[in-house]
Order: structure tokens, then C-alpha cells, then sequence
């Protein structure tokens, strides 16, 4: 039977993606990340030339899950795209708390590599929110909404983090309905 490339890189990706949401960037070990995957040291180098390189590929999968799950809201209304996507990004379920969870343990470093990919990361997050704030509003303003709404989910997210009961989910998306109302992005 042929090993499958993609499929074992994702078994490692998604082995340190665990490590990582659970203990941090200090729990991702080569040989935890390797044992994690049912693997050995050596299979893991053999896909990813260092420790480095498989924390960048696990926030890589973070934005992919992100981007795959953000297209499922594609056929909504401009304004309820908007809303969907900020939504997306708050950590409301075991899922998005484990990505965020990641996500925040792989920011906390000094890694030029990771740095550079959360640069691009927040970069296209920015363009994605601007793009989507100008179609709701039909044209393009020069102010700082996309960074206030951006600002606010990030907020929101860490707050999540500390309690993600369902009645704090619920005041995440009640404080997010607010700020695009103030915002007139919705009624």
C-alpha cells in the first residue's frame, strides 16, 4: 500500500495543531509532535525539514479551515456576509477555541517564520474585512472601520477564550451586532 504524502503531513500538521491549542508552542516537541501522529522522528523531518516548519504549516491549516468554513456563507446578503464572517473568527465553538487557542501560543513567540506568516495572515484578514465593509456600504470611505471591527473580534476572541459559556457567546455576538449597527453596516 503507497503512503499518501498529503494525507501523512496532515496527520502530522493536525498532531502538533493539538499539542499546540492543548499546551502551547512549548508542547510541540519534534518527538511529541511525532508521537502525537503515530510516527517517529524521522518520518516527521522527512516531510518537514524542521520544528519551525510544521508550526507554520499548522497555522497555515488554521486559515484554511477558516477560509473553508467562511465559504460555506457565500450566497448571503452583503451585510450578513459581513456579520458571518467576523462571526467565523470568534472562537464559539470547541473548534474555533482550539484554533484560537493555537493561533495565540504561535503569536507569542519570536519566530521570524511564524511572525512573517501571521503578518500575511492579518494582512489578507484586513483586506477580506475592508473588501467586505465596502461592498455593504457600496463604496470605498477612508476611516477606520475594518480596524474597529477587527479590533472588536479580536477583543471579543480573547475574552471568549477566558469563558466560552454559552451566555458569553451570546453577549460575543450581541456586542458584534452592535458595533456593525453603530458602525451602519446594518439596522
Amino acid at each position: 500500500m503507497a503512503v499518501d504524502p498529503v494525507r501523512r503531513r496532515g496527520e502530522i500538521v493536525e498532531a502538533a495543531f493539538g499539542l499546540v491549542a492543548d499546551g502551547g508552542i512549548e508542547a510541540a516537541t519534534m518527538r511529541r509532535i511525532a508521537s502525537a501522529a503515530g510516527a517517529t522522528t524521522g518520518r516527521v523531518t522527512h516531510y518537514f525539514d524542521s520544528r519551525v516548519d510544521v508550526l507554520v504549516a499548522v497555522l497555515v491549516e488554521v486559515d484554511r479551515r477558516r477560509h473553508e468554513r467562511i465559504a460555506t456563507h457565500s450566497g448571503l446578503e452583503r451585510a450578513g456576509l459581513l456579520r458571518a464572517v467576523l462571526l467565523e473568527r470568534l472562537p464559539l465553538d470547541t473548534e474555533r477555541v482550539d484554533e484560537q487557542r493555537a493561533s495565540v501560543a504561535l503569536s507569542s513567540t519570536d519566530i521570524p517564520e511564524l511572525r512573517d506568516e501571521l503578518g500575511r495572515q492579518a494582512a489578507e484578514w484586513d483586506r477580506m474585512i475592508g473588501s467586505l465593509v465596502d461592498n455593504v456600504r457600496c463604496r470605498r470611505l477612508e476611516d477606520h472601520t475594518t480596524l474597529s471591527l477587527v479590533a472588536i473580534v479580536d477583543g471579543l476572541s480573547v475574552r471568549l477564550m477566558l469563558d466560552c459559556t454559552s451566555r458569553s457567546r451570546r453577549e460575543a455576538e450581541h456586542a458584534l451586532d452592535a458595533a456593525l449597527v453603530g458602525a451602519g453596516l446594518v439596522n
